[in-house]
């Protein structure tokens, strides 16, 4: 079992287009018109889990360091380490609904989206008055929800033009970047879990 504040393994290699013996990937012959390689959302959701893994062990690599060694702890840092830390907690649920549920990529990422929407605009504030660090730390939260929102968008939008790309004559358009996308649950959104550092929420 992986450690909780280990990154998790890469990717897998991508499968040859010519064979075992060939180097130059299947999605590499697919590009689109900016010239950009197509991957598919199975590919883009591992890398950006891995990518945000790698990112919340550094910052919280530097954080320890600097608190081992007796230096002052700076608030880019602990802004840091809280970001991180909440980012991969929401990528982390993504990969859980993947991995424990059998669920598809596209589909646990906007399972996870519409906690990440009710987490920011549905949760109650806290029934108590926070310090100033409590509410440090939840700003860090919300951001990371905020640019978990992005990233997952424009994840989902790259796979919507991948896949309008492979259908033929269905007249499909293919939603430009940054555009709105559905993150309804296909059955409704169920009741989201307790979302990152909830604990330091505040209103």
């Amino acid at each position: 079992m992986d450690h909780l504040h280990q990154p998790g393994p890469p990717p897998p290699p991508l499968p040859s287009r010519g064979g075992p013996g060939s180097a130059t990937p299947a999605w590499h012959a697919n590009r689109d018109q900016t010239g950009q390689e197509r991957r598919s959302v199975d590919q883009l959701t591992a890398e950006k889990i891995t990518a945000v893994r790698h990112t919340f062990y550094t910052a919280t690599a530097k954080a320890i360091f600097a608190l081992q060694n007796g230096q002052r702890l700076s608030g880019e840092q602990s802004f840091a380490a809280a970001h991180a830390q909440a980012s991969r907690a929401w990528w982390d649920l993504v990969d859980e609904e993947i991995t424990g549920k059998n669920l598809t990529c596209d589909h646990a990422v906007r399972r996870v989206r519409s906690w990440a929407r009710y987490y920011l605009t549905g949760e109650p504030p806290a029934a108590r008055p926070g310090t100033l660090f409590d509410h440090a730390l939840a700003h860090a939260a919300r951001i990371a929800a905020r640019d978990f929102l992005t990233d997952s968008g424009h994840l989902l939008t790259q796979h919507l033009a991948h896949e309008s790309g492979h259908e033929s004559g269905s007249g499909a358009d293919v939603p430009a970047p940054g555009a709105p996308v559905d993150d309804r649950h296909p059955s409704g959104s169920p009741p989201p879990p307790a979302p990152p550092s909830k604990a330091a929420d505040v209103p």
